[in-house]
């Protein structure tokens, strides 16, 4: 019975058979307008909700379901670890506006958001003494501290980013799952390979690599430094890193394509990763790629209904979105 978590597993993969398909996303695509689009996701109850989505409340019931995603997380997950490694990303938004707070000397409540495993006043507690270590996390106590001794508030992203892959690193090896250990190797990868084409855009200013540039991922900073310091850019296409990840490159439709929509390109990279667990009965891969997924079509639906209520060309919105978790 090793691996084999009966409810979870069950639960994981009903909930991820009513995943969006693509027809239904054409269908969205080709309704005319935020009402029509609205009118369509209510008919198959997207928002699992007896209130049907309207144009002044349909924001607010995407919270919900974030809500609801994550407090099915919680109850289901086979370890706490799960909830911890899904939050995390918002922790270290509100860890990021409490220092900025303290920068500025300004509230950020209005920007806090609710999903971390840390309350913003909690985070607040957290940043008066670094030995009482109210985070109950180390790693993220000193990355709050160190963002806190900045002198520019113009590095806090920097650090705080450093400190969310540490920290994202050390849960997936404790969850000692090697599937999702690598899957998060190559996520940071991927970030970095993104600082890389920021710091081409803008111009490539000294240090900024260096500074952005997460060492958790699969290779070193001095690996990459044996290319991003020629005078010549397309130095990097020798990089082995770079060569591993060709298909993400080829998939680009032009350069200009590389450098404004590379987020959309490694989030379909990533999916695909994730669809190996789709062939998986039981274990932790099959949960946490559910979640993931459905988070990714939560994101999808926000893109999708901004741009409608923006009168967006369909190309457009079509652009941003990310493809469905199916084989």
């Amino acid at each position: 019975m090793k691996g084999i978590y009966p409810e979870a597993n069950t639960v994981a993969a009903i909930e991820e058979s009513k995943l969006l398909k693509q027809f239904q996303y054409e269908l969205l695509y080709k309704a005319k307008g935020l009402s029509a689009t609205l009118q369509e996701l209510n008919g198959i109850n997207y928002f699992n909700s007896y209130e049907d989505a309207e144009s002044h409340n349909y924001e607010q019931m995407l919270e919900e379901l974030m809500e609801k995603t994550f407090e099915l997380m919680k109850e289901i997950s086979p370890t706490p670890l799960i909830w911890r490694i899904f939050t995390l990303l918002y922790d270290i938004h509100n860890i990021k506006l409490v220092v900025k707070e303290r920068f500025f000397s300004a509230s950020f409540n209005h920007l806090a958001l609710e999903y971390g495993s840390y309350t913003l006043p909690t985070i607040r507690s957290a940043a008066v003494r670094e030995e009482d270590n109210i985070l109950e996390n180390k790693v993220l106590t000193a990355g709050l501290f160190n963002a806190l001794r900045l002198k520019d508030a113009y590095y806090i992203d920097f650090e705080l980013d450093k400190t969310y892959f540490i920290t994202l690193r050390k849960l997936v090896e404790e969850l000692a799952v090697p599937g999702i250990t690598g899957f998060i190797e190559e996520r940071i990868d991927l970030f970095n390979a993104s600082v890389f084409l920021q710091w081409l855009a803008v111009g490539r200013p000294e240090g900024y690599f260096d500074r952005a540039f997460s060492d958790q991922g699969s290779v070193s900073l001095s690996q990459w430094q044996e290319y991003t310091d020629h005078d010549n850019p397309q130095e990097i296409k020798r990089f082995s890193l770079w060569q591993k990840y060709r298909p993400l490159w080829e998939a680009a439709e032009n350069d200009r394509q590389m450098f404004y929509e590379f987020d959309v390109l490694v989030d379909n990279y990533l999916i695909n990763k994730t669809k190996a667990a789709k062939l998986m009965a039981f274990g932790m891969e099959p949960i946490c790629a559910y979640f993931y997924n459905k988070f990714m079509e939560i994101k999808n639906i926000r893109i999708l209904l901004t741009g409608k209520k923006n009168n967006y060309r369909t190309d457009d919105i079509v652009k941003r979105m990310r493809i469905p978790y199916e084989l």
